[in-house]
This record gives structure tokens, C-alpha cells and sequence, in this order.
């Protein structure tokens, strides 16, 4: 068997004591193996990820420390030159992953949500096109009355959300600042790791290195260019109308029609989203409800919304009737939380998870 930095085998270890140690290893996961059964198991059908959902997600987060793992190694070989380690330039061998997997330091929120959002979208978008017999290639033409670079800009942004192969894809100019901060720094960290254990590459060279890669990486970032913000600008350029709501919504483009309802409810996309995204409706109801959609509008979108999620025609029937008897000022009382600075929501969550597990 090839050794791998994925491996993290001891390349000194042969026949028996090699085995000896592959079923010690698989001792000390079977606990980790079966507490993951367990959460699994009793985790209620309503929060847990579908098979397609996993899998997507996974997909997106392999290519995503892939490029973040291949563009911090092709700035160390540039800079190191003849100094650089030649398993740098040996792409086949993964070097960040594994240690950041070892770290547990993927188990981030905002990027778990962020991969989220984009199965989510992809998928309603695709679906969208499907139940209104359109093409579910590139989106129908919808006439946006903005500066054609603000909406070349969001264009880009759309035509990148899908790989070669038309699958839900995420890249280093989709995270937003922060998280892409987060996510360079532990490449490098974990960089320097593998190059201290595994090479005789000078600490200060190294260091040196790896710093100036990341700071220039950051400051070449522009969020504006995420699909998300390109989408509210967008939004907030426009006249906001009903029909453009659901023109919008017709043709499929589905981050454009949320970043325009979160900018006619005055709340972030990232909320507004989880709220249009509702599997069961319910939430998108009273969103368009909050925002005075006329009922000549919301009522094909959640009838849309209700065929792309398999929602009963009893169901249907119960959440357009909830729509019709729902006061507006109820849902927009009902949004209000969402106002709030995000950190302030993030802290409002997090103490109420902290209450909740006691």
C-alpha cells in the first residue's frame, strides 16, 4: 500500500507489526464509530441531511481544501524556488486535508451552513425549472434594470455556483472574508506542521513563507464578488416589485428572489435564505406574508415550493389557507429577530444552546 499523507501510518512499520498497528488504530475508533451510529441513528428525520445532501456537501468540501491546498503549495514552491520539498509539487498527495480532518477544525458552523445553503440553492433552483417545464440549463433571461457590471458581476457569481458536470460547487471567491480567513490560516498552519515533521526546510524560510502567501491571498479577496452580496446588490438596485419577485422565482434564479425578499423584510440573505429554503413551507409563507406579497404571487410559489418538496395537497392547501388568515404585521413581528446583528443572533443561539443542554 502507497503511503499517503492521508494514511498517517508509520512508514517504519512492516508485516506483523504493521498489522499489529492498523488493529490498534481500529480499536481506538470503534468508540468514535459507534458514538457517530448513535447520533445518527436518533437524530430526528427533520434535521438530518439527506443522502444527496451528504454527498454534495462533501464533494463541494474535498475540491474547496483541495484549491485552498494546491494554491498555498504553488505560492511556497514560487517563493522557496530550489529550496521548495519536492512532495509539494506532488498534487496526488494530500497534505492539508488530513490534518485538518485529525484537528476536527472543519466542523465549523458558517462553513457547514455555507455548503449547505449551496446544495439547497442548487437544488431548488434545478427543481424550479423542472416542475415549470423550463430548461434546467442556463436561466431564463429576466430584464434587471441595473448597471450592466452589477449585474455582470452577480452573473459570474450564478454561472460558478455549478461544476463542469452541472453539480453544486463552492470555491475560495464564494466564502466570505472571515471564514476564508479562518480556513488560509489553518492551510498554513497545517503546512507547517507536515513540512516541520517531514522536511529540513529552515523554520524561518518556512514561516516566512507560508505568512506573506496567505496576507497576499487575503488581500486580493474582494466578498463583494460572493454570490451571495452580488445577489443583494442586486436586489437592493431594484424596484422590489411583486412581478419581479416572481419573475425572478419563474425563471429559476433563486439566490436573486431571496436577496429580494431580505431586502423588502430588512434582514440578512443568510436568514432570509433558511426561511425561503423551508422544506415545509411554513417559514417561506410567512416571510412572503411579512413582505406584503400579494396572494396572485405567493400562492404559485409555495404551490412551486410544495411540488419541488413532495408537500401532500392537504398540506398545500393548509399552508396557503395559514397565508391567507396570517396578519402581516404577526409575520412581521415574526422576523424581527432576524434585524438583529448577526453576532448578536450567533450569541443569542449559542446561549440558548448552552440552557438547552443542561
Amino acid at each position: 500500500m502507497a503511503l499517503t499523507a492521508r494514511d498517517g501510518s508509520d512508514p517504519a512499520l512492516t508485516g506483523p507489526d504493521r498489522l499489529l498497528a492498523e488493529a490498534a488504530q481500529v480499536a481506538r475508533h470503534a468508540d468514535a464509530r459507534l458514538t457517530a451510529a448513535i447520533n445518527d441513528l436518533f437524530l430526528p428525520d427533520f434535521v438530518r441531511p439527506t443522502d444527496s445532501q451528504r454527498a454534495a456537501m462533501s464533494n463541494m468540501l474535498d475540491r474547496l481544501i483541495t484549491e485552498i491546498d494546491h494554491e498555498l503549495r504553488a505560492g511556497l514552491i514560487a517563493r522557496l524556488t530550489e529550496a521548495a520539498p519536492p512532495v509539494l509539487g506532488v498534487a496526488r498527495i494530500p497534505i492539508v486535508r488530513p490534518i485538518f480532518d485529525r484537528a476536527g477544525v472543519l466542523k465549523d458552523r458558517e462553513l457547514v451552513s455555507l455548503l449547505l445553503t449551496r446544495v439547497e440553492e442548487h437544488r431548488i433552483c434545478q427543481a424550479i425549472r423542472r416542475v415549470a417545464d423550463i430548461d434546467p440549463g442556463p436561466a431564463p433571461s429576466v430584464d434587471l434594470d441595473v448597471a450592466p457590471e452589477t449585474e455582470a458581476m452577480l452573473q459570474i457569481a450564478e454561472n460558478r455556483r455549478s461544476g463542469s458536470h452541472g453539480e453544486p460547487n463552492l470555491t475560495m471567491r464564494d466564502l466570505p472574508a472571515d471564514l476564508l480567513h479562518k480556513l488560509l490560516w489553518w492551510a498554513a498552519a497545517a503546512l507547517r506542521d507536515y513540512l516541520d515533521r517531514s522536511t529540513g526546510l529552515p523554520a524561518a524560510a518556512r514561516d516566512e513563507a507560508l505568512s506573506a502567501i496567505v496576507a497576499n491571498r487575503l488581500a486580493t479577496h474582494n466578498e463583494g464578488e460572493t454570490l451571495e452580496a452580488a445577489a443583494m446588490r442586486v436586489a437592493i438596485a431594484l424596484d422590489g416589485s411583486d412581478a419581479m419577485l416572481f419573475e425572478l422565482f419563474r425563471a429559476g434564479r433563486f439566490s436573486l428572489f431571496v436577496a429580494m425578499m431580505a431586502v423588502r423584510a430588512r434582514i440578512d440573505f443568510a436568514p432570509a435564505f433558511m426561511l425561503a429554503a423551508d422544506p415545509g413551507i411554513g417559514a417561506l409563507a410567512v416571510l412572503l406574508r411579512a413582505i406584503n406579497a400579494s396572494t396572485q404571487v405567493a400562492a404559485p410559489i409555495l404551490l412551486q415550493m410544495a411540488a419541488i418538496n413532495r408537500l401532500s395537497e392537504a398540506k398545500l392547501e393548509e399552508r396557503v389557507n395559514d397565508f391567507l388568515d396570517l396578519e402581516a404585521v404577526a409575520a412581521q413581528d415574526a422576523v424581527r429577530t432576524w434585524r438583529l446583528d448577526r453576532s448578536f443572533r450567533h450569541a443569542i443561539a449559542d446561549i440558548g444552546r448552552e440552557r438547552r443542554a443542561r
